[in-house]
């Protein structure tokens, strides 16, 4: 009888480990499932900054208003047609142009005369000042530019008096009354009979003559 009972014992031991061994079998699946599902969550946020860049790009885009076609034909026929004058009559005068910020020689081709390789002339006409390099110019040089006599523009300039204070420079007063310090070499070229070209000469109470605007 005491063997029975520890048959009996012995099998519910038995079946007790093997519940508990399907049991742990059971639980490592569901913990590969929510591992992955966490991942799964994780991914989108790492590609928010991508979806953030493309919207910018997409709000500065269009700026402005395209120019109608006709209106594009009818100013560069016009250009060229000065253009061609100036090539080939000679019937034409000297015009002034000061090189704003940000100007190159094909840029100032397209705005003065609407065609790209007319920079080879403006840079032959301005060689002695312009030198070796065509692709480094100075902002308020001026160029001389040709155009046709019965179409050319000349810039006439106004001037008032202005009063040196103690302490300024030309770069001072460029900053102040033109909105750009490199501006100073505009008031050295037009007070140059005051100046002598003489940038340590500029004593207070001196009287220089500043342009109305430089374009």
């Amino acid at each position: 009888m005491k063997r029975l009972n520890g048959v009996v014992i012995l099998l519910a031991v038995l079946a007790l480990i093997s519940n508990c061994g399907k049991q742990a079998v059971k639980e490592e699946p569901v913990k590969e499932q929510a591992i992955e599902k966490k991942v799964e969550k994780q991914q989108p946020s790492e590609q928010k900054p991508a979806v953030v860049e493309t919207t910018k790009v997409e709000t500065t885009t269009a700026v402005e208003a395209p120019v109608p076609e006709e209106e594009k034909v009818k100013e560069t026929k016009g250009k060229l047609e000065e253009v061609l004058e100036v090539a080939t009559t000679g019937d034409s005068i000297d015009v002034m142009y000061m090189v704003r910020p940000n100007d190159y020689l094909i840029k100032i081709a397209k705005n003065e005369y609407g065609v790209a390789w007319m920079w080879k002339k403006i840079y032959t006409w301005n060689i002695d000042k312009i030198g070796d390099n065509p692709n480094l110019i100075y902002p308020f040089n001026e160029f001389l530019l040709k155009k046709p006599r019965d179409k050319a523009n000349p810039v006439k300039y106004e001037f008032y008096d202005y009063e040196v204070k103690p302490g300024e420079t030309l770069w001072s007063i460029a900053g102040k009354e033109y909105g750009n310090n490199y501006a100073w070499i505009v008031i050295l070229h037009d007070n140059a009979d005051v100046l002598n070209f003489d940038l340590e000469k500029l004593p207070p109470g001196t009287i220089l003559k500043l342009r109305t605007k430089l374009w």
